[in-house]
């Protein structure tokens, strides 16, 4: 396990005020360690390995996800918008921003004055 530069000072840290405490604790640990070497783990002990298809299956969920928000949102605004103003026919494209507000309104002010 690769450590960062700050981290690794933290433990070399950590490792020099237990053995100054302690001195006899690194002899200690040296001899648990080679009598536990080889024994087998116990069960609860024993952390599995995150398999690949598991990090691939949820990150395809993640994906799905995020799908299915996008395209809920895109059905919440256009069922929003369907009561509005239709667009403007091919002839009336050119129209002022007034004229295009009367036809959408039922204002009649804008086309009297001429959409000026």
């Amino acid at each position: 396990m690769s450590l960062s530069r700050r981290q690794q000072a933290i433990l070399d840290q950590i490792e020099q005020a237990l053995h100054t405490a302690d001195p006899g604790l690194k002899t200690l640990f040296t001899a648990f360690g080679q009598w536990a070497d080889g024994q087998p783990l116990l069960s609860a002990e024993a952390v599995p390995a995150r398999s690949a298809s598991r990090r691939l299956a949820w990150r395809l969920a993640l994906a799905c996800a995020v799908i299915a928000a996008a395209v809920g949102a895109l059905v919440v605004g256009i069922r929003s918008t369907s009561g509005d103003c239709p667009g403007l026919s091919s002839d009336q494209v050119i129209a002022s921003a007034a004229v295009r507000y009367a036809g959408c309104s039922s204002s009649t002010d804008a086309w009297s004055r001429g959409g000026r």
